[in-house]
This record gives structure tokens, sequence and C-alpha cells, in this order.
């Protein structure tokens, strides 16, 4: 390709998975994702209850083991193949979705908070109870940690409007955002012409009820897809797919990690390179996983037993 090519052209070179066969029309259908949500909100709740009320061997409980065993390295692996897979079949935005049919905020998040602050103090305390609580092998504080978990996104997500326990708190979901951003896929345009003459703006604003169509909101993590680049801050949900009205928002492949050193502003994170808090963020996440893997060695455990036993506490 030459240097003289123009960003159409390298658009319609893309591989779309929205235009794939079967996949394709799956993921166009909202009633997939709402399937997807519903499957992973009925494990989420026996796992809860086998938490609370099955054995309390970490290896039999399903707490422990789906959520530190298995779902841990799901989550990895669809990360790098796929995306953020985990955001598009979230069980807490479901059950936001149901409470909202009964309540209706009016505020909006904080000024001051709309950053990565929080989010990092969450998920540095996360990775720290982990530890400390040794969650791997405790069945029910995990029940009680997925619980906990429900009841804050919910609280946040009644009285705030918009993905805001998404966009600025969810530890789960700050690691999706920067864990994806070496994936092969992300949510973008088709055709930047078709959105630079687009009135309507639906991919953000919604789109409104019309005869052949029922109305769809826009994208709750306000990123305008016309200037969105990669996959920071984008939970995957398609909601911006169903509400375009000329079906210009794909899927499509891309150089992983692409948008790392992308100076480009995007909607939503402005320029990366001037935000402290994405950069501690970043910081927090590779130490905070190597230091986890670092934990697991033998020698680590030979350590805190040669401490335990100098100070005269348990290990």
């Amino acid at each position: 390709m030459s240097a003289t090519a123009t960003r159409a052209e390298v658009q319609t070179e893309r591989f779309d998975l929205l235009r794939f066969p079967v996949i394709g029309r799956l993921l166009r259908r909202p009633a997939t994702r709402l399937a997807a949500r519903l499957l992973l909100l009925v494990v989420a709740g026996l796992m809860i209850l086998h938490g609370w009320f099955g054995s309390q061997l970490a290896p039999k409980n399903l707490a422990t083991l789906l959520s530190w065993v298995h779902f841990r390295g799901l989550l990895v692996l669809a990360l790098l193949i796929a995306g953020n897979v985990f955001c598009y079949s979230c069980p807490f935005v479901l059950f936001r979705d149901l409470l909202r049919r009964v309540a209706h905020p009016a505020l909006r998040w904080p000024r001051r908070l709309r950053n990565k602050w929080t989010a990092v103090a969450l998920f540095a305390g996360v990775l720290y109870l982990y530890e400390l609580l040794d969650l791997w092998s405790d069945p029910w504080s995990t029940a009680w940690l997925i619980a906990g978990y429900f009841v804050v996104a919910a609280a946040v997500d009644v009285v705030f409007r918009g993905a805001s326990f998404c966009k600025y708190l969810c530890p789960i979901g700050q690691f999706n955002f920067l864990a994806s951003t070496v994936s092969p896929l992300e949510v973008a345009v088709r055709d930047h012409d078709v959105c630079a003459n687009c009135t309507g703006k639906e991919c953000i604003a919604g789109a409104a009820r019309t005869p052949a169509r029922p109305a769809r909101r826009g994208c709750e993590l306000e990123l305008f897809q016309q200037l969105k680049v990669g996959n920071l801050d984008c939970t995957f949900c398609l909601d911006c797919v169903y509400a375009c009205p000329y079906d210009n928002v794909g899927i499509l492949s891309r150089v992983p990690a692409a948008e790392i050193d992308d100076p480009r502003p995007r909607s939503g994170v402005g320029k990366p390179a001037r935000r402290a808090d994405l950069a501690f963020l970043s910081t927090v996440f590779v130490f905070g996983a190597l230091l986890n893997a670092f934990g697991m060695v033998s020698p680590v455990y030979a350590l805190e037993q040669w401490l335990s036993d100098l100070l005269g506490v348990a290990r």
C-alpha cells in the first residue's frame, strides 16, 4: 500500500467481522447480546450461591474455580483474539438495564471525577485484596466480592446517567480496556465520508423509533464514532452499530497495539499522552500482573515463610 493511500481506501481493505456470514448476522441482533448477558447473569448467580452455601474447598467451588481459574484465562484469550468480549456480555450491564426500567437517573457523573484516578485506586485495591485475603482459596469471600460488585454497579448506575460505572469505576472494565489495545479488532466506522455527512449523529445521540425499526440508544460511554480511535473505553456493546441508520459501523481488523502510539486526539479520551491517570493505570496494570505472577513461584513462598518465622507471625 502506497503512502498516498487515502483513509477511505485503507478502510475498505479491513476485514469486518459484522460482514462475516454467520457471526456477523448474529452480532447484528441485539437479542444475541441479551442472550450472552443472561447466560453470564445466571452463571454469576450460581457462583454467588455456591460460594456462600457450597463446599469451601476452592477447587470444588464454582465461585473460586470459575473466577480465578477459568474466567481469567478465557478473558485474556478473548481479549487477544477478538477484543472486549466480556463487556459485550457483561451481566452487570443487564442488571443495570433492568433497574432502569423503574429508575430513571438524571444526574451526570461529577466533572472532577471524569478521569481514571478512582478506577486506579479500585483496581489496585482489588489486586491487594486478592493477595491479602487469598481470594483464590476463599469461596465465601469471592462470592461476597461478586455480590458487592453487583450492588455497587447498580447503586452508581441508578443515580448517574450513561455508563458511569463502566467508564470511571469498574476494575474489570479498566483491565479490559487496556488489554484490548492489543486486540486485532475494534469497533469503528467503515467510511468516514458517510459520518461527515451525517446530521443525526445517532451513534452517540441514539436513534428515535420509526415504523421500520425500534428506538436505539447511542453510546453510553460517550464515544463519538467519527472521532473514536482504538479500544480504550470501548465496551464492544455495539449500541452504535444498532443505532447507526447508515449501517456504517463495523467490527474492523487493525494492527494490534497500533493505537498505543497514535498521537491523534480521540473521542472520550483526548490525547492519551497527556493523561497522567491513564499512564498510572497502565503502570498498575503491568506491575500488578507481574507481581501477582511473581507471588505464585516457590522462592517467594520460601521468603514469606522465612519472614513469618523471623517475625513470629502467621504467614
